[in-house]
């Protein structure tokens, strides 16, 4: 009695027909095997599936004609056959054209249009990682390009600092030119070395200041230069960049990719991910790269010449003008110590004079009765007395007279001589004067240069 739900084996096959029968069938069986992998469908890489599921399906549908065969040698050849068919048949050709994708795994390859679509895929990948790479060069030689237009734009804002120090010290220069003029003698006005070395550093300031502007409109040039050189090498990348429009929106681009050298070490090719442009752009930056750093060392250079010759010249015409300060301030003091001997000469020759004048008064007689001692009378005086004796010869009167005269005269002569000491006196008192004035607009000068120029210094070049 047979239970529900009871599954029973079934019984044994049992072989019927005759040996020669079932014989016959396997070898048709066979012939048709062989012949179809004869064909060139393996060539698509479908053979092994077909392959393997014709096997299986043979293997299933016929386990006891291939164990029932008694003939073992007919399975030998059949199976030597197989093998040496499988070799002979294999695709040789076709690996190297489209299997370049293929993902080696459980699962047997796809057909032609997948295969083909996973090769694409990988070609895709493969020009976008190399575009990648171009487009990142070109990025980041975009980027050294607009770090060195900055290192220039910080030379030309020192540059044209050092020119507007270059112009102020001209300023300078010319207010110290016309300040001197302001000394009040016209002996101090005449033309000195301080006045020549002042007209040189005007002239060598302006040679400095046509040689930075030079500089400068050079500089200006160059950062044009760069400007253009940035935005080519950034049109390049976005021209480059727009490769990600070809990425596709599912799938793996990794997928049976090789990998290929740099495409920047391989020759520009204009269909490929380095353009001639590409190229072009990158040598001219680099050009222009090499063009920026050594125009900043020679602006560099340039400036710390500029710089040395400018304190030079300043320093030798602040030395001049110091200089002249102090030969005018000994000339002062001479002058001073001068003037107060030529006042005490005066003072001297006056006192002289009065007492020539004195004696002169006393030898002329007395003009009235104070005059007069007690014994002399004012009808009678001595000399009138004793000079109506002419016989006695007495030479009072004569001598008087003469003492007189040569009083007289050296009482006109002492006071033409005061009238010369003062008037010395007062040009040494005006020289003076004049040396003063000259000695305090010299040292407003030195002052006025050393506010307003200063020494500047030059920054080392930074490659």
């Amino acid at each position: 009695m047979i239970m529900k739900g009871s599954v029973q084996s079934a019984p044994p096959a049992v072989a019927v027909g005759s040996k020669g029968w079932r014989d016959a069938t396997v070898r048709s069986i066979l012939r048709a095997d062989d012949l179809k992998r004869q064909t060139h469908v393996d060539q698509l890489h479908s053979s092994t599936r077909y392959r393997s599921h014709s096997v299986g399906t043979f293997t299933h549908r016929l386990p006891h004609l291939m164990a029932c065969s008694v003939n073992s040698s007919v399975e030998k050849d059949r199976s030597e056959t197989d093998s040496e068919k499988r070799e002979e048949f294999r695709p040789k050709s076709t690996g190297s054209m489209l299997t370049s994708g293929i993902i080696s795994g459980p699962f047997p390859p796809p057909v032609l249009r997948d295969q083909s679509a996973v090769v694409s895929t990988g070609m895709v990948g493969e020009y976008m990682r190399a575009v990648r790479e171009v487009e990142a060069h070109l990025r980041r030689q975009a980027g050294r390009v607009a770090q060195e237009d900055t290192r220039v734009e910080h030379q030309r804002e020192r540059l044209e600092k050092l020119l507007r120090s270059l112009r102020k010290a001209l300023l300078v220069n010319q207010q110290s030119a016309d300040g001197r003029t302001f000394r009040p003698a016209t002996t101090e006005t005449i033309r000195d070395g301080a006045d020549d070395l002042l007209q040189n550093e005007r002239r060598g300031l302006n040679v400095l200041k046509q040689e930075l502007e030079s500089m400068l409109r050079k500089t200006l040039t160059q950062q044009q230069v760069l400007a253009e050189s940035s935005k080519q090498l950034l049109d390049c990348a976005f021209e480059r960049s727009r490769v990600t429009d070809l990425l596709p929106q599912h799938g793996s681009l990794s997928a049976g990719v090789k990998t290929y050298p740099s495409p920047l070490s391989l020759k520009p090719d204009p269909t490929g991910p380095f353009t001639p442009e590409c190229k072009q752009a990158l040598d001219t930056s680099s050009a222009v790269l090499r063009e920026s750093q050594q125009l900043r060392e020679n602006i560099s250079q340039v400036m710390k010449d500029v710089i040395k010759k400018q304190t030079d010249m300043h320093l030798s015409a602040s030395k001049a003008l110091q200089k002249k300060i102090t030969e005018t301030i000994n000339l002062e003091q001479h002058l001073t110590l001068s003037s107060a001997a030529t006042r005490q000469a005066i003072y001297r020759k006056q006192r002289q004079m009065q007492c020539a004048g004195y004696s002169l008064g006393r030898a002329m007689g007395p003009v009235c009765s104070a005059d007069l001692f007690c014994r002399e009378r004012l009808s009678r005086p001595m000399t009138q007395l004793y000079g109506r004796h002419s016989s006695a010869g007495l030479p009072e009167s004569d001598l008087i007279t003469q003492g007189s005269t040569m009083l007289q005269k050296h009482l006109e002569s002492s006071g033409k001589e005061i009238a010369e000491l003062q008037f010395a006196h007062q040009q040494l008192e005006y020289d003076m004067y004049g040396k003063r004035a000259a000695a305090s607009v010299d040292s407003a000068v030195v002052r006025l240069r050393r506010r307003l120029v200063r020494p500047q210094s030059v920054r080392p070049v930074t490659s």
